[in-house]
């Protein structure tokens, strides 16, 4: 397989949309949780990352990470020996929330962006709670998503604010005492900046943002003025364009390293922002899927956060190129845990399976977790490495469905372009697409035992019939009717009518079974604008960026609210009924959930894909 084909197949694998939740109005579905499915078990001298973002390293060389998931920092040495675990969940002093952010002060103080409890704690060396500040809301000292913190000469710390677009500066107690930035595309404005660091030089610090959805990376001083900046901002992958970047770093010579993420590649620039070369994928293990961000430890090498993985990977980086040489992280490949849960589907039984995308297989469990199969590359063991493009593999799955007509499984195999269909026990039955479907996300079936896609590269519909022969398509590009913009997840009704997930529209569109538009309804109604972030609904009923729906026997209509961390149910025709979830970590609460499911006797089953782990809610 390519390499520039697995770029491409890979750019879908996670949701580049930041996340975040906002507060709940009245109608919230009064549902429980009965279970969790995907949080590892570990040794104390090991480490199962969950979906590692940022790190930093202290005057000893010791390396401190970001282990957003597992709500908790981990302090390794440079070979990945675990030297200590700090945090769990909650919202005391010590505690966390999807922690996304951590650096070093200049008197090697600890500083936390403890992001879904909005604030920042403060520690000494030792771990010895200091002080925290912050809250939720856009005053100053509140933060929408306070995300990583970059310290100048000063020991000041500028936090990355991410959905206010701006930069919050604060003295070494917590006082705020400026900020810069603001929503916009010019120089020193910001779309969703992500990443920080600055380097401190007594001729003026330089402030280095990762101005994600501008695709660029600014060049600051310290009170916010412009003074250049790396890429050009359109999206693309060059010398001078990025996709996306995520995370952006210094190392004592003065060289910049940059987490291009949906390039799933470092990129390296000199002092003087020369560029030097880009990390090529490790296709062994298709990583870094998803960089989030790289840390320079010395001597040429560099530690980056692969998100996807929920590893870390060490490069020894050379004058032209650089090379892995180290996973940093127990794989997440086990019978009870995921990596990159996405897809949920039951059978009448109540059996569920789940795509674990990263692992690129398919688990089934009974309704009460137990493991009853799993099957994909690697004898259905998972790891990077289990992707393929053989009958019995797949690369990155998404959208999983139970088809009642055949009582089979069908999967949208995304990285292959494919749709595959085994039995329940998973035997492979045959797959289909090739030459119709560009990274299929969706897939759902009709009594009659046809197959509807949503054949996402190519913002349309396809329908199949139940031999997986092309039959017909619907759409193209666009805003208007029976027009998409990343069409992702399918659902069908007990009338066949075709419920697509109109993604960067942040709509629901509604369809009869032969393509025919009916209805619509999201942000303002389901009438988007061309800027996804100018069409942030937070309302009852309103959208943003959804990814997940599921129908029960009374043709209520459910849906991920992904970027919301939130599902909202619905009348077949639209009508906001209730919803539950806000963005934490804690029981019953989503990061990025994906997939969606109802048993037969409403049980509900959701996949958080940045959480890697299935939650099961009874009424």
């Amino acid at each position: 397989m390519k390499k520039t084909k697995l770029f491409r197949n890979l750019i879908i694998t996670f949701i580049i949309f930041a996340l975040f939740n906002l507060p709940a109005s009245a109608r919230t579905a009064q549902l429980n949780v009965e279970d969790v499915w995907g949080i590892a078990n570990e040794k104390f001298s090991e480490v199962f990352f969950n979906s590692p973002v940022a790190m930093s390293k202290d005057a000893k060389g010791n390396i401190y990470v970001a282990d957003m998931s597992n709500n908790r920092i981990v302090k390794i040495d440079e070979n990945g020996n675990v030297l200590k675990k700090f945090g769990a969940r909650g919202s005391g002093n010590g505690q966390f929330d999807t922690p996304f952010g951590v650096a070093i002060d200049n008197k090697g103080n600890i500083l936390v962006a403890d992001t879904a409890n909005y604030r920042i704690q403060k520690f000494d060396s030792n771990w010895n709670f200091i002080t925290a500040w912050g809250s939720f809301g856009d005053g100053t000292s509140q933060f929408g998503l306070p995300r990583e913190i970059g310290i100048d000469s000063q020991n000041r710390y500028h936090v990355c604010d991410e959905f206010h677009d701006r930069i919050q500066v604060f003295d070494e107690n917590g006082k705020f005492l400026y900020h810069y930035g603001g929503r916009g595309t010019g120089n020193g404005k910001f779309r969703l900046p992500q990443g920080i660091a600055i380097k401190q030089d007594p001729l003026g610090d330089k402030v280095y943002i990762c101005d994600t959805f501008n695709n660029r990376v600014q060049v600051l001083d310290v009170k916010g003025n412009y003074i250049e900046q790396l890429g050009t901002g359109e999206p693309g992958d060059s010398s001078n364009k990025f996709l996306y970047p995520r995370g952006v770093n210094i190392d004592s010579n003065g060289d910049v390293y940059i987490a291009d993420t949906f390039n799933h590649k470092i990129k390296k620039f000199n002092s003087n922002h020369v560029y030097k070369y880009s990390t090529s994928l490790g296709i062994a293990n298709l990583e870094p899927v998803f960089p989030c961000q790289v840390l320079p430890i010395g001597n040429g090498k560099f530690i980056v956060s692969d998100t996807g993985n929920s590893q870390l990977i060490r490069f020894n980086g050379y004058s032209t190129y650089a090379s892995p040489d180290l996973n940093i992280g127990k794989l997440r490949t086990g019978d009870k845990v995921f990596s990159g849960s996405t897809g949920v589907a039951v059978d009448p039984s109540g059996n569920v399976y789940v795509t674990d995308s990263l692992n690129h297989r398919i688990k089934k469990f009974d309704s009460s977790g137990k493991l009853l199969g799993k099957w994909g590359g690697n004898s259905g063991n998972g790891g990077p490495g289990a992707y393929g493009i053989y009958y019995w593999q797949f690369t990155t799955p998404k959208q999983i469905c139970y088809n009642k007509k055949y009582d089979n499984i069908v999967i949208a195999d995304t990285g292959n372009s494919r749709i595959q269909v085994f039995s329940k026990n998973g035997t492979w039955l045959m797959n289909f697409g090739y030459g119709h479907l560009t990274l299929p996300v969706g897939v759902c079936t009709t009594s009659d035992g046809s197959i509807y896609v949503a054949d996402t590269g190519g913002n349309r519909i396809v329908k199949f019939n139940s031999l997986g022969q092309f039959v017909k398509s619907w759409g193209r590009e666009g805003m208007e009717n029976g027009q998409f913009r990343q069409p992702f997840f399918l659902a069908s009704d007990s009338k066949d009518n075709i419920y697509v997930v109109d993604r960067s529209n942040s709509r629901i569109q509604k369809f009869d079974k032969n393509g025919n538009f009916i209805t619509k309804w999201g942000t303002k109604g389901g009438v988007p604008v061309t800027d996804p972030l100018e069409n942030w609904g937070i309302g009852d009923g309103d959208l943003f960026l959804p990814i997940g729906i599921t129908i029960d026997e009374s043709d209520n209509v459910y849906v991920t609210d992904s970027s919301n961390n939130r599902v909202q149910k619905f009348t077949s025709n639209g009508i906001f009924i209730e919803k539950w979830g806000n963005f934490s970590s804690s029981s019953g609460n989503f990061f990025s959930p994906q997939g969606i499911a109802c048993g037969a006797n409403g049980e509900i089953y959701v996949a958080d894909g940045l959480l890697n782990k299935v939650t099961k809610f009874v009424p």
